[in-house]
């Protein structure tokens, strides 16, 4: 697997408007760039529209730029100032589809609300991650995608498989209604 020498970083916007993302995303940014793991940096924009339209058009964009790969990061998140690395580093190490961890605000405090899946419909808690990691890598059958890096390649697979959408709401070859990103991983396996 080739070295990523250029990503687009998919950033959706809906009316978060929260300054805690902008300076945990520029600082994270600022890490990539002086990292040297990455010559070109593309941002590829959408705002207001719906979430799974919105992907599409990134990924569209991001194919027709001939960029390496996609970074999505949900606006509404506050991110470590190497997570941007990490991911590079991740997708350079052979994974194709790499994401970081993270929960829903807003449910019960005391649950983990994890949005990672190991091979069942239960939501992982991090004590079974842990457990089920090897070389600092944990492999799951589906995790969402607002913090994660797909390389072009598996777009590009999804599409000559399965055709677009990559993502979608509804999947009618599953029958019912589902996530955008969970639509795509289901494509993926």
């Amino acid at each position: 697997m080739k070295q990523l020498s250029s990503v687009g970083f998919g950033l959706l916007y809906y009316n978060k408007g929260l300054p805690q993302f902008e300076r945990a995303f520029y600082i994270a940014l600022d890490a990539l760039r002086t990292s040297g793991l990455i010559k070109r940096v593309d941002f590829i924009e959408q705002h207001g529209g719906p979430v799974d339209h919105s992907r599409e058009m990134v990924v569209k964009q991001a194919i027709e730029r001939e960029l390496d790969a996609v970074i999505w990061v949900d606006t509404d998140l506050i991110i470590p100032c190497r997570s941007f690395v990490s991911l590079v580093e991740m997708s350079n190490a052979g994974h194709p589809i790499a994401a970081g961890l993270y929960r829903r605000a807003a449910y019960k405090p005391a649950e983990q609300n994890i949005l990672t899946y190991l091979d069942s419909a239960q939501a992982a808690t991090l004590d079974e991650l842990h457990a089920a990691e090897k070389d600092g890598v944990t492999t799951v059958g589906m995790t969402a995608g607002g913090f994660s890096i797909v390389r072009r390649e598996v777009y590009q697979a999804v599409e000559s498989n399965f055709g677009t959408p990559w993502y979608q709401v509804f999947d009618a070859e599953a029958g019912d209604w589902c996530f955008e990103d969970t639509y795509f991983i289901r494509r993926t396996s």
